[in-house]
């Protein structure tokens, strides 16, 4: 009785009650998928993880991994993303309660990634008795462990405070907010794109002095970081390549954490927004993320800022828009720049999960577009041993911008978490 009641809540509030009938299915089934493979603690991940793998296509004799061989890889980052997109479909749709106490233990995994109150990639680890960051089971050749041994991040620290955040609107209310630690917003402000030589890939666009938020919560000209670039890991904390940048997506990820804790009036807020709406109407969605290859990605984390009440880039929905139904294809789906893989699925969710998020049911184009998308997407689903739901792993993000395309991240629980909220937004139209 108390789950009708939930869900006819649900309805009566304005969320979405349920899914069309012809994807509800996907959507439970994906749901169970996740629910299922999501860690113990007991495989060699953090608790409240998924799956994650790291594959380099760069010669084995290299030294960043073998050639074409997965590792799995435990990051909070995947975790948080996983968690982040669960969490936007349990506030669209209550009635998927399992959401929840999935997003509990996402939380009670982080403590690893912890600095001080920020959040780091690469859990802990230790190095001729230094403590160090390092991946925990990709290959890396003596030469290039100490490149692994990183800062904390802006991208990792604000989705996982966004985790933190949903918690607390799960336990509180949709319409609350816990504010930030002033340490967290502090590192926000300070690492901004202001008076500095930019990182010859930004230079290479032509971004310089943008005022939008750096990904690395740190300062690149720290004494204490050393110059050698194959300076061993114990030699101290360094920003790859000895340069900080500015990645359109972590902007994105940082203005929609800022937009869930009501720190819209900071420093960096409305110059990460002009940045973001600036190459929203360049179309410059490809290149502008330097560690995501793909055109997909950025409309999909707009979108999500947009209805989390982000104004300041609402002046950028018709770019999306005409941005995205210019890129569909005839089959309904989307796919990635030649230059890259195409990664039909992942494109096809982000593409489709921000075109339905951003467009007008009330609009036959958009209407027409999201229901080809829906069907082309749920065609794309297969089934695992135990017979549940899923879509394949597709690049997520990469490396570092000179492995932007050949060191990559797939995690089968991200993309089908994305699938699902792509098809539970499309049941509008």
């Amino acid at each position: 009785m108390k789950a009708i009641f939930i869900v006819l809540f649900a309805c009566l509030s304005g969320t979405i009650c349920f899914a069309g009938p012809q994807y509800r299915g996907h959507i439970s089934s994906a749901l169970r998928f996740i629910e299922h493979y999501q860690t113990t603690g007991d495989e060699g991940y953090d608790p409240g993880q998924w799956v994650a793998r790291v594959t380099s296509y760069l010669p084995s004799n290299i030294g960043v991994g073998k050639f074409n061989h997965p590792y799995e890889e435990p990051t909070a980052f995947v975790a948080a993303s996983v968690a982040n997109v669960l969490a936007e479909i349990y506030f669209l749709a209550p009635q998927y309660d399992s959401i929840p106490p999935m997003i509990r233990k996402t939380v009670a995994g982080f403590s690893n990634y912890y600095w001080d109150e920020l959040f780091n990639f690469y859990p802990p680890t230790m190095y001729r008795g230094v403590r160090v960051r390092q991946p925990r089971y990709m290959y890396l050749a003596p030469r290039f462990k100490g490149f692994a041994n990183i800062p904390p991040d802006a991208d990792t620290t604000s989705v996982s405070y966004a985790t933190l955040q949903y918690l607390h609107k799960m336990n509180f209310g949709e319409h609350s907010f816990k504010p930030l630690p002033l340490s967290v917003v502090s590192a926000f402000s300070k690492a901004r794109d202001l008076n500095r030589k930019p990182h010859i890939y930004n230079a290479g666009q032509g971004q310089s002095n943008t005022g939008a938020f750096l990904t690395w919560l740190w300062d690149e000209n720290d004494p204490r970081s050393p110059r050698n670039l194959f300076s061993r890991p114990n030699n101290g904390t360094r920003v790859p390549f000895n340069r900080n940048d500015v990645d359109c997506v972590v902007n994105a990820n940082v203005l929609k954490l800022l937009t869930l804790t009501k720190q819209t009036e900071g420093p960096g807020y409305q110059a990460a927004c002009d940045h973001l709406n600036r190459m929203a109407i360049k179309k410059d969605f490809f290149y502008c993320g330097m560690y995501y290859p793909s055109r997909y990605v950025l409309p999909f984390t707009m979108a999500e800022i947009i209805h989390q009440g982000g104004s300041c880039l609402e002046p950028s929905r018709d770019n999306l828009i005409a941005f995205l139904l210019k890129k569909q294809k005839k089959n309904g789906g989307w796919k990635n720049k030649y230059l890259t893989r195409p990664d039909r699925i992942q494109s096809t969710a982000w593409a489709l999960s921000a075109l339905a998020q951003l467009g007008d049911p009330e609009n036959p184009t958009h209407r027409a577009a999201v229901r080809d998308a829906a069907d082309y997407l749920a065609g794309m689903s297969t089934r695992d041993r135990n017979g549940f739901v899923y879509w394949p792993g597709e690049v997520y993000f990469a490396a570092t911008f000179v492995a932007r395309y050949p060191v990559v991240w797939r995690s089968s629980a991200y993309t089908t978490a994305v699938a699902a909220k792509a098809l539970l937004l499309a049941s509008r139209f």
